[in-house]
């Protein structure tokens, strides 16, 4: 019986692409988790990098920090988004949320003003005009941060990822922190893929490691492996073990 193969699409990253046998699913949708400093945003512009290089269009969504800071941050690793977006291998959306009162929380994008009908609707229109096959969001909490109501942030969430999986790309979604176990956060539990970004001191030595807690459709090394960012971004030791 021939055994049956998964479409990958490589995260351009050393030593993940290994751990997930030769990258992620095609389609699928990963959350990758981590606090501050931990190399979220570094990781999702070496992801699209790499996806460019490959002649695969992708839309980049910035909810927190400028798009504007991260093409500059981008240079020290030699990757040149504003070539990229000119050349249409990219489409950015640079969005920040507003709160009024009574719980409503307008999007204004950076670059164009007010945000006519949602942020859903934005990234479909991003997604057909370039043809892209990915999706990135930097980061998702920024939707959620002014929602104090759980159904609501379901909804957002749910409404969020219909979209993408409708559109057929594969996405990489950032969080801020590290889920607690016991936690429900809706998320977590629609993406396809979670990637645990942590750092621990261990005697006296900052550990960054990365761990794949969940993924489907393949088989993956589940135990957490040593990274480094250096001026070519993004590292990991897939082959050493770690303690912490």
């Amino acid at each position: 019986m021939e055994e049956y193969k998964v479409a990958r699409v490589e995260t351009g990253i050393q030593g993940l692409d290994e751990m997930l046998g030769g990258g992620i699913p095609e389609k699928s949708i990963i959350l990758l988790c981590g606090g501050p400093g931990s190399g979220k945003t570094i990781m999702t512009l070496q992801y699209m990098m790499a996806a460019v290089s490959r002649g695969e269009p992708v839309v980049y969504v910035s909810l927190e920090e400028s798009m504007e800071k991260k093409t500059r941050n981008a240079t020290a690793f030699g990757w040149d988004l504003v070539e990229a977006e000119k050349k249409d291998a990219i489409e950015v959306l640079d969005i920040y949320m507003v709160p009024h009162s009574k719980g409503i929380v307008e999007p204004i994008d950076r670059r164009k003003g007010k945000i006519q009908f949602s942020i859903e609707n934005e990234i479909e229109t991003a997604v057909k005009r370039i043809g892209a096959k990915h999706i990135i969001i930097d980061p998702v909490t920024s939707i959620l941060v002014h929602e104090s109501r759980s159904g609501k942030k379901r909804y957002l969430i749910g409404q969020l990822f219909d979209t993408i999986r409708n559109l057929g790309c594969t996405a990489v979604i950032t969080s801020e922190g590290i889920p607690n176990a016991g936690d429900f956060y809706m998320e977590q539990f629609l993406a396809d893929g979670v990637f645990l970004l942590k750092k621990d001191l261990l005697d006296y030595t900052m550990i960054k490691t990365i761990r794949i807690d969940k993924m489907r459709g393949i088989d993956f090394d589940d135990q957490p492996r040593r990274y480094v960012i250096t001026n070519k971004g993004f590292q990991v030791f897939n082959m050493e073990s770690v303690l912490v």
